[in-house]
């Protein structure tokens, strides 16, 4: 150690659906989870930033609902992976009883946010009877705190 003061990044400050990309569960350090938390996602000319709760398409930001932004964060937490829609509503609306008309509510305003259209299905995909799954390919990047470093690579 250096002597110099080590303090730990705070993961308070995450949204909820950070809960979904890395369970807290996991027994790791605060300093694993805030590095696991400091990352952007891209898709198309979208790159979202969770812990700043920030969607942007190429470089400005997209204005979207905190409902909204946090079905997308779901969703591209595991893209190609069909999300019923009680993981949605309990992963945006936890310890809450909402009506799935919410759901579809938001999935509309994030579609229109991504200019996706039902029927081409750019990012969001309803799988009838199942759920939605985001089917953009997406790159996940990490932001080092000491070196201000990015690295990307693609998820499966």
């Amino acid at each position: 150690m250096n002597g110099r003061n080590q303090q730990q990044p705070s993961t308070e400050w995450l949204p909820r659906c950070y809960d979904t990309l890395e369970e807290d569960n996991t027994g790791r350090s605060d300093r694993v989870q805030a590095a696991v938390a400091m990352q952007a996602f891209s898709f198309g000319p979208f790159r979202i930033i969770p812990y700043a709760r920030l969607l942007e398409c190429g470089g400005s930001p997209v204005p979207l609902g905190s409902r909204a932004f946090d079905v997308l964060c779901l969703l591209i937490s595991r893209p190609g992976e069909v999300l019923s829609k009680g993981e949605l509503m309990a992963g945006a609306w936890p310890n809450v009883t909402v009506e799935e008309s919410n759901l579809r509510y938001n999935i509309s305003l994030l579609r229109r946010a991504l200019g996706d259209r039902q029927r081409d299905g750019r990012y969001v995909v309803n799988v009838p009877g199942r759920g939605y799954c985001f089917v953009a390919s997406v790159a996940r990047e990490a932001m080092s705190f000491r070196q201000g470093h990015q690295q990307t690579w693609q998820l499966a």
